[in-house]
């Protein structure tokens, strides 16, 4: 039976009223048991966390999958007449459930062909969840979408790739007033940082240095020394590049460890207890879709008729699972949903309640669509 858009916004008010960080997922996963139970629709949880649901059969094959974690900050509920506020009211609630009500919407109507629903678990700390999920499926999706805030108006086409490592310096320690003697542990990870900052500008050719095509690193956590007048024994320092697709991640990590060598060159003569390892945490393309596809001028022309707005295509200067999606099965995916992003992880988190039954409603028509 169908649900009215009261039930569907009822629903969206539980799972933001709810506490469901990562790996506590536990109520999120209750309420979509609840949206597709009666569909016929095959409904799993995985060991990890992740939840599959897929329904249909045949040509053609669609993924649409979302995170069911919030970032671990509880931000207490609120409504009014037009919007819900609270912690995952933007990231990223209403993308994951805009998907699971569309499903349930085409599924009462009998949708031809097969689509698979994908809750990703703790994407907020972890990549693995996503991993876990897409090595796990035995079905190759014609088309995917992921669910993330872009706005019901906005489809995001492209997103940077990411390398995160940490790097680790052991040297010996020494007196401070001895400096000239010694290698500095803390200064090693800085000539480190200077020298990969500059030379990530180097990788891009003939293209203006806009926010997404610029390759840039962060140092984002740094652990050193514990007394005042000495030079550390070790450092580390985790370092985070996001870079444009145009450049492959082996680039970056290759030069990574060269800069590595570099230095091992310069100061380990100074110092031959020197050593500098440099561990990749995770790392991950970018990804930048064609327009032409017709999956963007299906779903922007259900935008435009929904919305009554002509869409646009976003690039993003982040990294999602949009690129573990398009790397793994080389399909075309965009990243669509719900909410405005830059309220993304703050104290201000809030969707507005037309907007989400505006997305459901595109992601319904998208699909009927794709199914005629």
């Amino acid at each position: 039976m169908a649900w009215t858009s009261e039930e569907e916004l009822a629903i969206l008010r539980d799972s933001i009223q709810v506490y469901a960080p990562s790996f506590q997922e536990k109520p999120i996963i209750e309420l979509l048991e609840k949206i597709f139970d009666g569909t016929g629709a095959s409904f799993a949880v995985d060991d990890f966390g992740n939840v599959k649901v897929i329904s249909g059969s045949g040509s053609p094959v669609v993924l649409l999958a979302s995170h069911m974690d919030t970032i671990a900050n509880e931000l207490p509920f609120s409504e009014d007449d037009a919007s819900f506020r609270g912690r995952g009211a933007v990231d990223c609630r209403p993308s994951l459930f805009a998907m699971a009500l569309a499903i349930r919407r085409v599924l009462v109507k009998s949708f031809q062909g097969t689509i698979i629903f994908g809750g990703i678990a703790a994407e907020e700390v972890s990549t693995e969840g996503i991993k876990i999920f897409l090595e796990a499926m035995q079905e190759k999706p014609d088309f995917a979408i992921f669910g993330e805030p872009t706005g019901t108006t906005k489809i995001c086409i492209a997103y940077k790739g990411r390398v995160w490592l940490k790097i680790s310096i052991t040297c010996q320690a020494g007196h401070v007033a001895a400096a000239w003697i010694h290698v500095n542990a803390i200064e090693i990870i800085d000539e480190f940082y200077s020298m990969l900052k500059d030379r990530l500008q180097t990788l891009v050719k003939n293209k203006e240095l806009t926010p997404f095509f610029t390759p840039r690193a962060a140092i984002t956590t740094i652990q050193a020394g514990s007394i005042p007048n000495m030079l550390p024994a070790e450092a580390m320092a985790d370092i985070d590049i996001r870079f444009p697709p145009a450049i492959e991640k082996e680039k970056i990590i290759t030069l990574c460890m060269a800069i590595k060598d570099e230095l091992l060159a310069k100061y380990g003569g100074r110092d031959p207890t020197l050593a500098i390892t440099i561990e990749i945490k995770s790392s991950i393309d970018g990804i930048r879709v064609s327009q032409d596809n017709a999956i963007y001028s299906g779903l922007a022309s259900c935008i435009e008729t929904i919305t009554g707005e002509k869409p646009s295509f976003v690039k993003k200067t982040g990294t999602t699972f949009m690129n573990h999606i398009g790397t793994f099965f080389n399909c075309p995916v965009v990243t669509y949903g719900p909410g405005d992003p830059a309220l993304e992880h703050t104290e201000e988190e809030r969707i507005e309640k037309k907007e989400f039954l505006d997305a459901i409603n595109v992601l319904e028509m998208w699909l009927l669509n794709l199914s005629s």
